[in-house]
């Protein structure tokens, strides 16, 4: 028998802050060790890490990786393989996000997009899924974190869009094509938190929630809600769940 039959890991892309560090602290609270990458938020990275192991009695290792580059990707997750080889889900949370229109934008720009959102998630979920088989992990899964504009065509974000779009995509076909070993699924999220590095002035947030079907603002809870949701259904596989007040029935925001 696998001697780590009976462990729980997890990988967090960009776990370090925002709702990559709720999600991992959710897991850790139910019993995952936890692996957690991070690009420019080290320090972010090693305060949560240590506060994980100071409440929970799990693992827990921080893991540098430029998800831009898809050398960083194989690296991160031959890297966490090593620490984590009974890793059993993967959250594809890192994320990238600038405006930018067809035209302007650069080559460099639309590639950095695709491999941090569809690239690497790809890359990991690829070596993820070949360990599973291969050590015959159950209840394996995979979580992407994608945006719940992926039903809008038009953006200010072309580059960003575009690219969750090949994630939404990938999804439904990893669904089918790792299943019944490995279930995959999206989450969507609306507004839940402010434009990374990028405070939204008051008057442009209450605009966006007069338009949001609810009328609110989400909370990083209801992401991690969602996480648990589909962690406990374990016949819910190759769907995309948007967690955003009914925003995506009426292209609010």
């Amino acid at each position: 028998m696998n001697k780590n039959s009976n462990k729980k890991a997890a990988l967090i892309t960009g776990g370090a802050k925002r709702i990559g560090r709720e999600i991992a602290l959710f897991l850790a609270s139910n019993g995952f060790d936890i692996a957690i990458s991070y690009n420019k938020s080290k320090s972010e990275a090693a305060i949560l890490a240590e506060e994980i192991a100071k409440k929970f009695a799990v693992k827990c290792e921080i893991f540098c990786a430029d998800l831009c580059d898809e050398g960083d990707a194989k690296k991160l997750i031959r890297d966490v393989l090593k620490k984590f080889p009974h890793l059993s889900l993967l959250v594809n949370n890192a994320s990238i996000f600038n405006k930018s229109k067809f035209f302007a934008a650069s080559e460099n720009e639309l590639q950095d997009n695709l491999n941090i959102h569809f690239i690497s998630p790809l890359i990991l979920a690829q070596q993820f899924a070949k360990n599973i088989l291969a050590k015959d992990i159950k209840d394996a899964q995979i979580i992407n974190l994608i945006d719940k504009n992926i039903v809008r065509f038009d953006t200010q974000y072309f580059c960003y869009l575009l690219s969750k779009k090949n994630l939404a995509e990938a999804t439904k076909m990893l669904a089918l094509e790792l299943a019944p070993y490995i279930r995959v699924n999206g989450i969507a999220p609306g507004f839940i938190l402010d434009p990374i590095d990028n405070e939204m002035a008051p008057e442009v947030a209450k605009n966006i929630i007069k338009k949001i079907p609810l009328q609110r603002k989400g909370e990083v809870e209801n992401i991690v809600q969602t996480v648990e949701f589909l962690l406990k259904n374990d016949f819910i596989n190759g769907q995309i769940i948007s967690v955003d007040g009914g925003a995506s029935l009426n292209h609010a925001g």
